[in-house]
């Protein structure tokens, strides 16, 4: 069921972790990236996500397929960060995403972990232009070795961005300290086995959640899809914790059955969906 919280589920706290105002920091401007793929940002003018922090970065490719499906994103340059930055959009119609996703699983094309299954669609899209932004990517690493890379996206993007990272981490030059991952409402992506893999790999994938957005409890576990941990939740007070238990209950599992896309929709003031959004 999908509505507003009008009261919210009681709290157990022992399970979460405060987090670093250094932390907060950088899920306030990583949201602006992955906030920036949702915008025709082909001359790095989107509004408010391209302003401030962000202002000065440097497009190195805008990507916009929409045959056979929706994928669009970009590749940047922060200087001030010493950062590339790639930011995957996130689904146009948050209502339709609810409505249509098909629940079907593939294989995760990694010979680490064969057991690892993920959602075929999502899947499908990342896979469109799999192979021409990670040659790109690994390009920029070999000219910018003191730079890290740090994937990003909102809601679909956000399991694009992690798609994205899990295929650059045997990339020379890149190990856990420079290759970071940031995702807001990110929805389940693949099955227990993908979690577990996700947490082996030893890089820091920070999955913010907030609120009671509806859009991490789908597709649902009936499904076989688990969410991978730790979770950032901000919770109804706007206190942003850690929860480093996957699927923790104390957290924004809490807020089942009362979730909402509205709170999908707003993470740290930063609005997606209703700004700069580009519908191909």
């Amino acid at each position: 069921m999908v509505s507003e919280v009008s009261e919210a589920s009681p709290i157990r706290r022992n399970t979460q972790i405060p987090v670093s105002e250094s932390d907060i920091r950088e899920f306030k401007l990583w949201v602006k990236y992955a906030s920036a793929a949702y915008c025709n940002v082909t001359d790095w003018n989107c509004g408010e996500a391209c302003l401030g922090e962000t202002a000065g970065t440097r497009l190195v490719k805008f990507f916009s397929h929409s045959v056979p499906r929706d994928n669009n994103g970009f590749i940047a340059i922060n200087d001030k960060e010493k950062a590339i930055v790639v930011g995957y959009r996130g689904t146009a119609d948050v209502q339709s995403f609810i409505s249509d996703t098909q629940f079907n699983q593939t294989s995760f094309d990694n010979p680490k972990f064969k057991n690892a299954k993920v959602h075929s669609g999502f899947l499908a899209i990342y896979n469109d232009t799999r192979n021409e932004i990670t040659s790109l990517l690994k390009d920029l690493v070999k000219q910018h070795p003191d730079y890290k890379v740090i994937s990003t996206g909102h809601s679909l993007g956000g399991s694009l961005a992690v798609f994205q990272t899990l295929d650059l981490i045997d990339t020379p030059g890149l190990n856990p300290s420079n290759l970071i991952t940031y995702t807001y409402g990110e929805p389940r992506t693949g099955n227990k086995d993908f979690a577990d893999f996700v947490q082996s790999t030893g890089f820091k994938f920070f999955r913010v959640v907030n609120r009671n957005d509806i859009i991490p409890h789908i597709p649902p576990q009936l499904f076989e899809y688990d969410q991978y941990g730790p979770e950032f939740w901000v919770d109804p007070e706007k206190n942003i914790v850690e929860c480093p238990t996957p699927e923790d209950k104390s957290c924004s599992n809490s807020q089942v059955p009362n979730l909402s896309i509205i709170t999908h929709a707003n993470y740290f003031d930063t609005a997606f969906l209703l700004t700069c959004l580009v519908k191909q």
